[in-house]
């Protein structure tokens, strides 16, 4: 679990918050077998979507723990996709259904913290589905744009500057 931590941190030290143009950063844990295949095909395939989307591989969607993606938000990610298997692929039985479920849970922590629901997704994405890959990162980078930056924004241009000073 610490790593996973240690990972969110260096993804948001990457990305600069710039006052020009607003720019989400959109975190995507990607399953091995579905999510993240397509995610490479799309960049094989040379399918352009939203370049502030960062990936996260993970063996199934289950092993994403609510804590994590809390953590995640209150370091400054704008917004959470995590890309599933359909429920009928999944290798581990019913991790798509307890991912659902685990992350609904979540709505009431993410609205005392501020954040709007809509910032946070489950979606199934098939290993060759690159136009259903494209779709859900380009649309959530609409939503995140309509909502502007989280509460926690300044946490990320906190770890930045810790970046370029460290």
């Amino acid at each position: 679990m610490q790593g996973r931590e240690n990972l969110v941190d260096e993804l948001v030290r990457e990305e600069e918050m710039t006052e020009e143009e607003y720019e989400p950063l959109i975190l995507m844990f990607a399953t091995e077998r579905c999510a993240y295949p397509c995610a490479d095909v799309a960049g094989l395939s040379k399918i352009t979507y939203p370049p502030n989307v960062r990936l996260i591989r993970v063996r199934c969607c289950s092993m994403v723990p609510p804590n994590l993606v809390l953590e995640a938000f209150r370091k400054g990610v704008d917004g959470i996709i995590i890309g599933t298997c359909y429920p009928q692929d999944c290798a581990f039985k019913r991790g798509v259904e307890r991912t659902r479920e685990r992350m609904k849970k979540l709505a009431p922590k993410l609205r005392e913290m501020g954040i709007e629901a809509d910032r946070l997704r489950v979606e199934a994405i098939c290993s060759v589905c690159t136009n259903v890959f494209k779709q859900v990162t380009e649309e959530m980078t609409e939503i995140l744009k309509l909502l502007g930056p989280t509460p926690y924004a300044e946490a990320r241009a906190k770890l930045h500057k810790e970046k370029e000073v460290g």
